[in-house]
């Protein structure tokens, strides 16, 4: 069956596929393409206007500068053998050209699919640095990290991943830069990747993971493009996803989690007064709670007397033990901030600000919850804002419900336990070989210049 027939009887059930013939006395073509999918001014000036000033010359001499001399199309044109070949490239958004009699298909890479513009990054945002972020062309998104790094030791990998959805995925990493084990890693991973679809860079990450059962991340996905310039500097690796601006990097440990891009956009001393800060914050989300029931419920001792009697005098009226009185505020703090996203953008912080303010007033004048509680469960929701990357705080969100358990059961020694078995579970958690706690353990002298705080720039210059 001829290319033509073939991909008609194919396609003959999709509306959005154009057929544009094209019949001479001696020369007939087809062209096909995606409706409202490719650049029709590059498709009228560099396949139909040559076409048409070359249909009453000879036949031969004009397959043959088409087919083996490839001088006819004044653009650049792939020729396809094989039918599937022809209408995977159809389908990807390029033009097809079926001959009359030829079996081969030529495609023209005019695809000009629907994308937003470059903007500015709303979940990384910094106030010294540069505003763009990834959109969800990968082309686009390959473009921005190329103009950053104009050197050929960039190397970009391909691969097309879904039966179905043909995703392109890149992985990217610089040459010479001590990686290549990991390189073959996530290579051979991608290639051995099964599936009909890709839905983003998330199924990507999951796939990766050889230990699903672990809370904490074992990739940074971000949509800024000078942090994968940077990982890339670092000797990391990224992998851009079609469809998707969050793309990921590896391998990430705990402390790459708590590093933000503005802090290598301010001074330094700023930065590590920042960054520690950061760190202090991180854990009061995680205990705050926990530690409070705990001493409230079993080590009462522990307070001075008069901070005793204060927080005594604001339970009296509250008829829950304190672990079901943190447990409803974590609960109804977790479903306004789950809200306060699905509302729409003009109303949601305004809804969520004040619906807090006024649940929580409501919650301690009618005696359902003591004032101290909603103090402690309102400065933990937001220490963990502090936070710079949104899946550490998932971990922090789960971790901080599996503490009050233990803390309400066993009190401060049930803390103690749970925090223990957090710190093992760290020590035994790699990512692609990189240790999770790195460089503080194992202790690498060199990582520290960015690990608790950051160290001038003049530091990392005198080592070149």
């Amino acid at each position: 069956m001829a290319l033509t027939e073939w991909i008609s009887e194919r396609l003959q059930h999709r509306p959005d596929i154009i057929a544009q013939r094209i019949e001479q006395e001696h020369f007939v073509c087809t062209i096909f393409y995606l409706m409202d999918a490719i650049d029709l001014e590059m498709l009228q000036t560099h396949v139909l206007r040559p076409m048409m000033r070359s249909f009453s010359g000879n036949v031969e001499q004009l397959l043959s500068s088409i087919y083996q001399t490839r001088t006819f199309f004044p653009t650049t044109y792939f020729i396809k053998h094989t039918p599937e070949e022809s209408l995977d490239g159809l389908l990807c958004g390029h033009a097809l050209l079926c001959i009359s009699g030829q079996t081969a298909g030529i495609l023209f890479p005019f695809a000009s699919p629907a994308k937003r513009d470059i903007s500015v990054s709303e979940n990384e945002k910094t106030i010294r640095g540069p505003k763009e972020s990834f959109v969800e062309d990968i082309w686009t998104n390959l473009s921005l990290i190329r103009q950053r790094i104009k050197s050929e030791n960039l190397v970009i990998e391909q691969f097309i991943i879904g039966s179905e959805s043909h995703t392109i995925v890149m992985l990217l990493y610089m040459k010479g830069h001590d990686n290549g084990e990991l390189v073959n890693t996530l290579r051979v991973k991608l290639q051995n990747i099964q599936t009909e679809r890709v839905p983003g860079s998330s199924f990507i990450e999951e796939v990766l993971d050889d230990r699903l059962s672990s809370p904490f991340p074992k990739m940074l996905n971000t949509e800024r493009p000078d942090v994968v310039v940077s990982s890339l500097f670092e000797g990391r690796v990224a992998i851009l996803t079609d469809g998707t601006p969050n793309n990921l990097i590896a391998p990430a440990t705990l402390l790459a989690f708590m590093q933000s891009a503005e802090d290598y956009y301010q001074r330094y001393f700023f930065s590590s007064w920042i960054r520690i800060l950061r760190y202090f914050f991180f854990g009061v989300s995680l205990i705050l709670p926990s530690a409070y029931v705990a001493i409230t419920t079993y080590h009462p001792e522990m307070l001075p007397y008069n901070m005793l009697i204060s927080l005594a005098a604001s339970r009296d009226i509250v008829p829950f033990p304190a672990i079901l009185e943190a447990l409803m505020m974590e609960i109804a703090f977790e479903v306004m901030r789950e809200a306060g996203q699905r509302i729409p953008t003009t109303m949601g912080q305004t809804i969520s600000i004040v619906g807090a303010i006024v649940i929580g007033d409501a919650a301690v004048q009618a005696g359902i919850v003591s004032a101290p509680m909603v103090i402690i469960v309102a400065l933990t929701g937001i220490s963990s804002f502090v936070v710079p990357h949104f899946s550490l705080t998932l971990t922090i969100r789960f971790l901080r419900f599996a503490l009050l358990m233990i803390s309400a059961m066993f009190g401060l020694l049930g803390l103690l336990i749970g925090v223990f078995l957090i710190y093992i579970h760290l020590l035994s958690l790699d990512s692609f070989g990189t240790p999770y706690l790195s460089p503080l353990i194992p202790y690498k002298s060199e990582g520290m210049k960015d690990a608790v705080g950051r160290f001038p720039w003049t530091f990392w210059l005198r080592k070149k």
